[in-house]
């Protein structure tokens, strides 16, 4: 059964992280919000639905910062002011380990 991912809670998690496209190099971004499916970003360039991407931050946890690096798909890329785009993305086979530290975020 798929998981529609607007069906998932929501949480507001803002940090600095690096998005990394296929033969380039890594871009800076910014995190919005955060479920158990995905993530919403604020970033500098529209990007197209279907983008396989890699999203890498470093998670705030048990007072240590834990590394994330995330596969991903782009689902959205939408003007958000003049700055930018707010960009949705979709994980892509979590590993366990991934799974564990966005479960704890989103509690």
């Amino acid at each position: 059964m798929k998981i529609e991912a607007r069906s998932l809670p929501r949480k507001i998690f803002r940090c600095h992280a690096k998005l990394i496209l296929p033969g380039r190099s890594p871009l800076s971004c910014r995190t919005m919000d955060l479920s158990l499916s995905g993530l919403s970003l604020f970033f500098s360039e529209q990007l197209k639905a279907g983008q396989a991407c890699t999203v890498a931050f470093e998670a705030p946890l048990t007072g240590k910062h834990v590394p994330v690096v995330l596969g991903a798909k782009v689902i959205y890329s939408i003007l958000s002011g003049t700055d930018g785009f707010r960009t949705g993305v979709q994980f892509m086979q979590l590993d366990a380990a991934n799974e564990k530290i966005i479960a704890e975020l989103m509690a």
